[in-house]
Parts: C-alpha cells; structure tokens; sequence
C-alpha cells in the first residue's frame, strides 16, 4: 500500500509541474512581441461615433519609427487649414507598454496596448481600436511636411 501510495505522489506532482510550466509558457506567448505591431493601422470607427468623416492612420516599421496620420474627408474642416495632418517619430515596446516619441515634441508619451490578430487596442485611449490595413494605403502621405506642435 506504502509504494502505490508514493507512485499516485509522485504522478500527481509530475501531472502538477507540467501544468505549472504549461501555465509559464501560455502566459509567454500573450506578451506582445515588436513584431507584432509592424504594420499599418486604421481606426476602427464605432457605429455609435458621431463623427466618422475623418481617417485616422500609424504605421509603425521594423527599425522604430512611427508615423500618425490623421486625413479629414470634409475639405473646408478647420476653417482653411490642411485637412491632412502628419506626424512622425520613434516608438519602443516593453511587454505590454507603448512609448512613442513625436518628432516635434520630445517628451514620450506611453500607454498599454493588446494585438489580437488584425486588431490593434489600446487600452484606456480615446482611439480604442484600429485594424491592420495595406502600407500603401498612407504611403502617399508619408512625404508630407509634418505638422508643427
């Protein structure tokens, strides 16, 4: 009885450890990695967004570097100024943290995010959710003067 009662033991803590380290590695895999937010992104506008006329864009690539841009579909939005506005700077990813540094303004700003396939959210933003879309799509704004802080 002694020796059947140690091997139902042992099996029990070898069945333990194994959930234990399985448990280590599913949380590992729920770290965002920088790969995963390489891409272009698109805000995903709500269905109860009172306004939907304007495009707002990031793109962030291998090498760190970001680029936000915002693209209005009314012509006359802001009273004659661009209805374009583009900016560019660098990022970094620490676990679950993004810290993003405008060009025109040093002082990083950083917040939590999450990608679940070609969902990007971030967390607590006032733009919660974008989706992944085609580079080219902002490729033509890229070149355009970056709009002064």
């Amino acid at each position: 009885m002694l020796i059947s009662m140690k091997k139902y033991y042992y099996g029990l803590m070898v069945m333990l450890m194994t959930l234990v380290l399985a448990g280590f590695a599913a949380c590992s895999d729920d770290e965002p990695k920088i790969a995963d937010i390489v891409g272009t992104w698109q805000y995903n506008h709500p269905d109860d967004e009172e306004y939907d006329d304007y495009d707002l864009y990031y793109q962030f690539t291998k090498d760190g570097k970001f680029h936000q841009v915002w693209k209005s579909h009314d012509e006359s939005y802001g009273y004659g100024k661009s209805n374009l506005i583009v900016f560019h700077g660098t990022y970094t990813v620490s676990g679950t943290k993004l810290i993003v540094t405008y060009d025109q303004d040093p002082e990083p700003v950083e917040g939590e995010y999450s990608v679940q396939g070609d969902r990007l959210m971030f967390l607590g933003g006032e733009y919660p959710t974008f989706i992944r879309v085609e580079d080219s799509v902002i490729e033509p704004y890229l070149n355009v003067v970056p709009h002064p802080c």
